[in-house]
């Protein structure tokens, strides 16, 4: 072999049985390599992700730390190297995040072919290891020296920095994860570090190639939604400062059955006990734990950092308090995020605390609790060195330190609950209530319009009805608009429906199948009668007919028609009428009827025709509304303006029609959805049979 090259400690097949049991996934092996570059003093760390051919992806990780002389290469290739015992002070022995010294191991598990380039101020060195040189088993994986990198724009960048290392991962495997998971890269990325010590100035710059363009670098940074957190408990802040947001006390939204749909809650906050332990762990059976001075032999311990319980894990309400909520399959906020030394050592504490319940799931926290790697204590990490054993008493200790912690607050989260429902309850008794008066006060405009039953009768009746909506019968609350018009006469459906949506009417509370660019009545599993008849039975639906020759003709029309007619009577629904010929017998019974074809045979927005639409449908469908609003105490809608025109001299003298006072948003939507349409509407229907 030649002199130059540097053989590391172990053989091929030591080196891929250790990196293959030491890493769950690529990202927690960047995470190491990572770490590597802030143990060698780095302020920043680059990575570069190049995954546009996934199967061979190309990993650079650059650092501004201290580098290695060729003394540090000798120590690099030695796996297993304690770089605690060679720190040269107490400080920098608890800075570093590293202890045994594989961590080198991560960029054997991701790659067998990749460059090395590292500079101080003595010297300036490259290497390479060849997958090749793998092929015998038992042989050792060995740097050897070469004359340079293939230029790069990182290693361009890197040069001009005063010391360093440079290392670039050739034929990286990432076919195993998507789009999805190399996007979430970044926050996982964060996550891996708490950097909460006096080198919190540190900072990882990530860069993920998947198309041609380069795309810039930008801060792994956390995306924790401190402003979804109902309830936190943080330590004070000595060893792991708590983060600013945390301190900011404001309201959130949780989703409730309440007029608004949601509960206001404003964030409340406490200070987490650092000793306090759980009897459950029977701590007390641990020898040499002294539980008064917070020592386990001899050596302090304390439970450092916060644990917050959210508000509710629901993506879209969750966003709506804090825009960087995020939960995915990649990506899971309700975790309690273990730190030792400044890097992740588990994720899983939430389950081995023997808690169960719903909210378990909402909890998320940072917490240190640095005695599990003391240099004073035997090293506990299992093999994977991503977890600790969980029989050791000081695993045990901090079970016992967090399990009270995260019970408070699934408590306190679990009497918010309570007290939404028992919002949620008064809300729906208050409704109810206002139902009845609702229902009263129709059945009483109902029973005028009976004129053969006596005034005593109708008081008989009246109470006898409205009494039996005691106990489990009770008033329906849901009030809607059904517009029942044939596919030709669309442009006066959408007239009132667009006219109704302006102000403020939601979706849900009018139906009618020519609604642009909604399909859900073709999705309904029911056919469509069943869905009309569903629409047309509620209680509280009010029916406007859009009567023509084409109603008329029409099967589904005349359903419809019939429907109304049998469970309604003539004051129960509303009709815009094309012609007064057309309307069916059982719809009108004789009554004088409106109409908008003129005597020409033409539609115009004439003064009767607006007061018409204004007095005689649009307002009558908005109050029908307003009442299913006011009793489930959501705002009420504007009604239009009735017009009240002066008399004709008045008009001539000042110079206007009636049309200058009608309504601007009546008139333009007048113009754009029935205007543009009526010339090819009126030849049509004057000269055609009926559409069906």
């Amino acid at each position: 072999m030649n002199v130059d090259v540097v053989p590391f400690t172990f053989s091929w097949a030591a080196l891929r049985l250790l990196g293959s049991g030491l890493y769950s996934n690529p990202w927690s092996a960047l995470s190491e390599l990572v770490a590597n570059g802030f143990d060698a003093s780095a302020t920043t760390v680059w990575v570069d992700v190049d995954a546009r051919d996934k199967t061979h992806s190309v990993i650079d990780i650059f650092d501004d730390g201290t580098g290695m002389d060729r003394a540090g290469i000798d120590t690099y290739v030695k796996v297993g190297h304690n770089k605690r015992d060679a720190a040269d002070s107490g400080d920098e022995m608890n800075r570093l995040m590293g202890r045994k010294g594989i961590g080198k191991l991560a960029a054997l598990y991701l790659s067998e072919r990749f460059y090395l380039r590292t500079r101080n101020n003595d010297s300036d060195t490259s290497w390479i290891l060849e997958a090749g040189a793998g092929t015998d088993p038992e042989e050792h994986p060995h740097l050897t020296p070469v004359g340079d990198l293939p230029r790069s724009e990182n290693l361009d960048y890197w040069e001009k920095l005063r010391s360093g290392t440079f290392l670039r991962l050739l034929d990286v495997d990432l076919s195993g994860n998507g789009d999805k998971a190399i996007e979430a890269f970044s926050m996982r990325l964060a996550n891996q570090f708490s950097f909460a010590d006096a080198h919190d100035n540190r900072s990882i710059l990530v860069r993920v190639r998947r198309g041609d363009a380069p795309g810039e670098y930008r801060p792994a940074g956390k995306v924790i939604a401190f402003r979804n957190l109902a309830f936190a408990e943080a330590s004070p802040a000595t060893i792991m400062p708590i983060p600013a947001e945390l301190h900011h006390v404001g309201s959130l939204e949780i989703p409730a059955k309440l007029p608004s749909g949601t509960y206001v809650h404003t964030r409340e906050q406490a200070t987490m006990p650092t000793k306090s332990l759980d009897t459950k762990f029977n701590t007390a059976d641990i020898p040499e734990l002294d539980e008064e001075n917070g020592t386990y032999r001899g050596v302090p311990y304390s439970l450092e950092g916060w644990i917050g319980i959210h508000a509710t894990i629901d993506r879209e309400p969750a966003q709506r308090n804090d825009s960087r909520f995020a939960r995915n399959r990649y990506y899971n906020p309700a975790q309690l995020r273990l730190y030792v030394h400044g890097k992740l050592a588990s994720d899983r504490l939430l389950a081995q605390l023997g808690i169960t319940g719903t909210y378990l799931n909402y909890i998320e926290g940072e917490i240190r609790f640095e005695i599990l790697d003391d240099d004073r204590l035997k090293d506990i990490a299992t093999s994977n060195r991503q977890d600790f054993d969980e029989t050791d008493p000081r695993v045990t200790i901090l079970r016992a330190l967090v399990r009270p912690v995260v019970r408070r607050l699934m408590n306190r989260r679990q009497a918010l609950a309570a007290r939404i429902t028992e919002a949620e309850k008064a809300h729906e008794s208050e409704v109810n209530a206002r139902g009845k008066q609702a229902f009263a006060a129709q059945l009483t405009q109902d029973l005028e319009h009976f004129d053969s039953i006596p005034e005593a009768t109708k008081h008989e009746l009246h109470a006898v009805v409205t009494n039996k909506l005691e106990g489990d019968a009770r008033p329906k609350t849901k009030y809607s608009v059904f517009l029942s018009h044939s596919s030709s006469d669309a442009a006066f459906a959408n007239l009132i429906y667009f006219l109704l949506v302006h102000q403020g009417a939601s979706d849900d509370e009018i139906f009618y199948t020519s609604k642009p660019n909604d399909v859900r009545q073709y999705n309904d599993y029911d056919a469509l009668s069943e869905v009309v008849k569903r629409s047309i039975s509620d209680a509280n639906t009010l029916i406007c007919y859009l009567t023509s020759k084409n109603f008329r003709g029409s099967e589904y029309c005349l359903f419809e028609g019939g429907a109304g007619w049998a469970t309604r009577s003539v004051a129960q629904y509303l009709k815009l009428n094309i012609e007064y010929s057309a309307i069916p017998a059982f719809l009108t019974n004789g009554k004088v009827e409106f109409a908008l074809l003129d005597r020409n045979g033409t539609i115009s927005l004439r003064p009767d025709v607006y007061s018409y639409l204004v007095e005689s449908i649009l307002n009558p469908l908005l109050r029908h509304l307003n009442v299913g609003r006011s009793i489930v105490g959501t705002e009420e809608l504007p009604l239009f303006d009735a017009v009240t025109y002066p008399p004709p001299l008045e008009l001539k003298q000042q110079g206007k029609t009636e049309a200058d006072f009608y309504d601007p948003v009546i008139v333009s939507h007048w113009n754009g959805y029935v205007q543009d349409f009526l010339g090819e509407y009126l030849e049509d229907y004057l000269g055609s049979e009926p559409k069906k």
